[in-house]
Parts: C-alpha cells; sequence; structure tokens
C-alpha cells in the first residue's frame, strides 16, 4: 500500500509524515522547506505501507520542478490513498488543491490542519458538512496538540482492512452561497483553474463561521510590528546583528575550554603513534598531525556549526525567515535577486549543499542561477567560518576588511550577473504566522544538521591535516618556490599559500588549514583569507549543481570562481599598505 501526502506549501505535511512514519524530515515554518519527494516504509500493523511526503504545490496542472516531481511519481508508482493536507486558516486557497486532488481516480482523505490557529483567528469550521460538501473524510488534525492523528491512524486501518471503495465522491456543492444564484447565465465559473477558485470559495462560505472573536495575544501584535515596513527593518537588522555577535562570542568561549580538555587527549595520542611506530618521518606526521586535526574541529568548527544550526533553527521555526525575504527583496532587486533568494542565501550558511537544492523554491532559471552563484562563490558555511575566525585570531587579520570585501562582491558580481541575464522581476511571497518553536522540532533539526559534523566535517579535516603536515614535513612546497615571484607580485602572498586557495575546489573550510601552519603577516593572511572566502564551491556542493542546473552551469560558476578570487586578490594587493 503507497500513500502520498499533498497540499500546498507550509500546510504541515512533513510533521504530519514524521509523526505517522518515525521519519525526521526537516519541518521549518516557511513555504518551501521541503524540495524533494521523501520516502518511508513502514510495518504497519503487519503490512507494508509506503509513505510520500512530497513538495508543496498550488497544482498539479502548472509546470514547475516540484510539480513535475509529484506528477512522476503518480506515473511510476501505484498510489492508493492521497492525505490531502489543508490548511485550516486559510481555507478557501488550500481548497482549490483539494477539488483538482478530487477529480484523480485515488481515494482521497482531507487532513484539515492547523486548526488551532485557524480558532485563534475567529474561524470555526464545520468538518462534517466539508467532508459533506467534498464527498470525502475530513480530519481535523493540529501540529502542536497531534489532535487527529489516532483518527488519521484509524483510516489508513480502515482503508487496509476493507479498502474504503466509494471513499471518495464527486463534490457536490450548493449554489445557495453563490452570489449568482438563480442567475447562472452570470457565472464567472470559466476554465478549470477560475472553476475550482470559484467551487473552494462557495464551500468555504458555507463551512467556515466567522462570527467568533480573534485571539490577539502578544504574539499577534509582534507580528503586526515586524511586518510594517517601520520598525520592521530595523527589528531585523538587529536580530541578525544579535545572532552574528551570539556566532562569534559562542566561538570564543568555547575555544578556551574545549583546547584544555582536548590538550591531555592529544598528548596522549602523540604518545601512543610515538610508541607504537619507529622514528621516522611517518611518525612524525602522524604524531603532530592527528592532535592537530582534533583540536581546530572540535574546538572552533563545532561551536560555529552548532551555534549556527540553533539559530538557522530559531529563524525558520519563527517564521522570521521569510520575513527577511520581504524586507530586504528592493536589496536584493538591485542585484537581480527577489526576496525569496534569502531562504536559500541564509540557509547556505549552515551548509551550501542543501542551500543549492533549496534554491528550487525559486521558479526563474536566470535568478535560480544567480542565486546558486553567490552561493558557491560568495557565502561561507558554517564549518569555514569557524576555521576563517581561527585563521583571522591567528593572524590579527581585522575582519571588518573581510566583510566588506565579500560584501563588495557580491553587490558587483550579482550586478554583473543581472546585466548578463536581464528579465523581469516578479516576487510573491507567502508569510506564514509568527510561531514560538517547539523544543522538539529545534532538537530535532539541530541534531540532523550537526550531524555534519561528525560524519563528514571532522573526518575530512583529520585527513586534510595529515595530507598539510605530509606535505609540511616531505618539503614538497619548496618546489613551489618557482612560483614565488608571480604569487607576491600579483596577490602579495608566498606561493605556499596560493595553495590553500586552490584546495578550496575540494573543500573550502580545509584551505585555511594550509595558512595555518604558515608564518604570514597580517596583510598576507588577509588577501590569502580574502582570496579562499570568494573562490570556488567545495566538491559536494559541485556534484549538487551538476545535478541541479548541469555541467556547463558548473563550469560557468568555476570559472566566475577562479576569477573572482584572483581579481579580489590583486585589487587588495594594491589598496592594501605594505
Amino acid at each position: 500500500m503507497a500513500i502520498i501526502f499533498i497540499g500546498q506549501p507550509n500546510t504541515g505535511k512533513s510533521v504530519i509524515f514524521n509523526s505517522l512514519t518515525g521519519a525526521e524530515n526537516i519541518v521549518s515554518n516557511y513555504a518551501g522547506t521541503s524540495m524533494e519527494i521523501s520516502k518511508a516504509e513502514v510495518d504497519w500493523e503487519g503490512n507494508k505501507v509506503i509513505f510520500y511526503d512530497t513538495p508543496g504545490v498550488y497544482s498539479l496542472h502548472t509546470s514547475d520542478q516540484a510539480i513535475e516531481l509529484v506528477n512522476k511519481l503518480f506515473q511510476e508508482e501505484k498510489i492508493d490513498l492521497i492525505i490531502n493536507v489543508v490548511d485550516a486558516s486559510r481555507l478557501e486557497v488550500n481548497l482549490a488543491l483539494t477539488l483538482e486532488l478530487l477529480e484523480f481516480s485515488h481515494p482521497v482523505v482531507v487532513a484539515l490542519n492547523q486548526v488551532d490557529l485557524a480558532e485563534n483567528l475567529g474561524l470555526k469550521i464545520d468538518s462534517q458538512a466539508l467532508a459533506g460538501l467534498l464527498g470525502c473524510p475530513v480530519i481535523k488534525t493540529s501540529i502542536h496538540s497531534r489532535q487527529g492523528q489516532k483518527e488519521l491512524k484509524a483510516v489508513i486501518n480502515s482503508y487496509l482492512a476493507t479498502g474504503i471503495t466509494g471513499i471518495k465522491r464527486s463534490a457536490s456543492i450548493s449554489c445557495t452561497a453563490c452570489a449568482n444564484a438563480g442567475s447562472c447565465s452570470n457565472c464567472s465559473m470559466g476554465d478549470d483553474i477560475m472553476e475550482r477558485s470559484q467551487r473552494a470559495r462557495i464551500i468555504a462560505e458555507q463551512v467556515v463561521d466567522t462570527a467568533n472573536n480573534k485571539h490577539y495575544g502578544w504574539l499577534e501584535k509582534m507580528q503586526t510590528l515586524i511586518d510594517a515596513p517601520f520598525p520592521g527593518v530595523f527589528i531585523l537588522l538587529l536580530v541578525g546583528y544579535l545572532g552574528f555577535v551570539l556566532l562569534l562570542k559562542s566561538i570564543q568561549l568555547a575555544e578556551g575550554p574545549l583546547t584544555a580538555l582536548l590538550q591531555p587527549l592529544n598528548h596522549y595520542i602523540a604518545a601512543s603513534i610515538k610508541s607504537l611506530l619507529s622514528p621516522g618521518l611517518l611518525s612524525n606526521i602522524l604524531s603532530l598531525a592527528i592532535p592537530e586535526g582534533l583540536i581546530v574541529p572540535f574546538t572552533i568548527v563545532m561551536p560555529a556549526m552548532l551555534m549556527v544550526s540553533i539559530i538557522m533553527a530559531l529563524l525558520e521555526d519563527s517564521g522570521l525567515l521569510p520575513r527577511y525575504s520581504v524586507a530586504f527583496a528592493r536589496v536584493g532587486s538591485l542585484v537581480g535577486l527577489s526576496g525569496e533568494a534569502v531562504i536559500p542565501l541564509s540557509l547556505g550558511f549552515g551548509c551550501r549543499t542543501p542551500a543549492v537544492v533549496a534554491s528550487r523554491m525559486i521558479t526563474r532559471e536566470r535568478e535560480r542561477f544567480i542565486v546558486i552563484t553567490i552561493l558557491s562563490i560568495v557565502i561561507p558555511c558554517a564549518a569555514t567560518l569557524g576555521i576563517l575566525t581561527s585563521v583571522i585570531a591567528t593572524f590579527h587579520v581585522s575582519p571588518a576588511i573581510i566583510v566588506a570585501t565579500m560584501l563588495i562582491t557580491l553587490v558587483v558580481l550579482g550586478l554583473i550577473l543581472n546585466h548578463l541575464l536581464p528579465q523581469e522581476k516578479l516576487f510573491v511571497c507567502e508569510l506564514p504566522p509568527l510561531r514560538i518553536p517547539t523544543w522538539g522540532n529545534l532538537l530535532n533539526k539541530v541534531k540532523i544538521r550537526f550531524t555534519g559534523f561528525f560524519t563528514e566535517v571532522l573526518p575530512l579535516l583529520l585527513v586534510m591535516s595529515i595530507a598539510v603536515r605530509a606535505l609540511l614535513e616531505s618539503g614538497v612546497l619548496e618546489h613551489l618556490y618557482a612560483l614565488e615571484g608571480i604569487s607576491r607580485t600579483l596577490f602579495g602572498i608566498p606561493a605556499e599559500a596560493l595553495v590553500a586557495v586552490l584546495v578550496t575546489i575540494f573543500q573550502r573550510y580545509l584551505a585555511p588549514l594550509i595558512l595555518l601552519h604558515m608564518t604570514l603577516t597580517p596583510r598576507e593572511a588577509t588577501i590569502a583569507i580574502a582570496m579562499i572566502s570568494l573562490s570556488l564551491p567545495c566538491l559536494p556542493a559541485a556534484v549538487m549543481i551538476i545535478r541541479e542546473i548541469g555541467a556547463r552551469g558548473l563550469l560557468k560558476i568555476l570559472g566566475m570562481g577562479f576569477l573572482t578570487s584572483f581579481i579580489v586578490g590583486i585589487g587588495l594587493n594594491m589598496v592594501l599598505p605594505l
């Protein structure tokens, strides 16, 4: 048996999917969180049941990447039951998709979700009347109180037991709520989309009671304040600034205690390696590299990744992240980006690979290419931020110069791409209500994202630490002295530092490790860090870019990355005082 969850964006599909299957899909309070189809196989009362969670769609008859994925699933898999998740607070808009699904040959069950939010808005929905008009079961659910979970499970059990023949009938709509009742010659129902919209409006008017008092608490008052142009933008800027300060402070506070905690372990590891291996090059490399490969990840990268994961989870679940999209839509338009680009760009500060996938929410190809380009060249991930912080502190580099260089590069690169790829700008953003994040979902998201530190970042940094130490101990880097003249003349950095720039093609946060083993002046370190920060997409991101926009798109981005990095190096070498 196969069950598919379908609904419009941000209706709570993934929450119900996770609850029924035990999966741990990331759930956020903004449209476009799910950009791929998730599959979970569950042993349900002795039966094998396959659940599919799909990206949010407004209709299956329009054209974009998410809709193509859902339609392909219907074509390739035998779907037995559709669970249509509907936002009760926006019933009329959501019912248009419900009516479309009822035209399919599959049984449909409507999960009337977020009924608690609808009640706070003064909306009372007669679910029995709605079920009668639609001709299918309607179950009230809530993602916070878990209301309706038992009823949904009962429907699935009933289907498994009887097949629920006739679970769906054609929607029977009374015209008594229509303004044109009795004069159908004036009916505005024309094409399918308009007809469904009209029918959805009529149904909603018959089942929704709006006579109840609207609950207007402190959260609603805060939402009104933030959604206003003034002082909303300043509040969002303050929140962003506090988040950045919190990130830096957390790294500074964690470095000392974690270093002290790891020092005895590092001494033990170094001593053990020397006792196990005979004296020589291999013993020297491993006894130095492995402790170094643990100190930096645990003292710098781990706190940065943890704090970025927490900050991003809070912004997503509270509903603040899409509000940044609206607030900075006008600024983004200067560089060819609509406000919705803020979401994938913000996710890039956690990890750029899923951020590339999140760019699917941008349906315009030219804008999506600009977003992926900026993600690849300008935006540093959490691991990179952690390592860069360590390098900045070690060589007494001015963070203001690095930040200013990155901002100028972002604007210039965006302006160039916007000029080369002109297109009419269109931005529509669906703002979710502000919510207080739930601890369970916050912890789940932080756990999912932070797991990458142990499965990807730590092993790579450890291997890279060994490789860098091997290069230093073997004297291979001495052969690069032939490039010293070119490197010094063009970029003002030693040839060894230029190697660190080239390493970014494998993993950007590995490149600064090479700098930590060098003796650099603050000026040299500033130029090298800037070139590393503004260079190439890492290998995992590059693979995802090929998947999303093709190899030709990746080659264009790589070319722009090399060019950007070299221009930044040359420019800083010209303007920074000797």
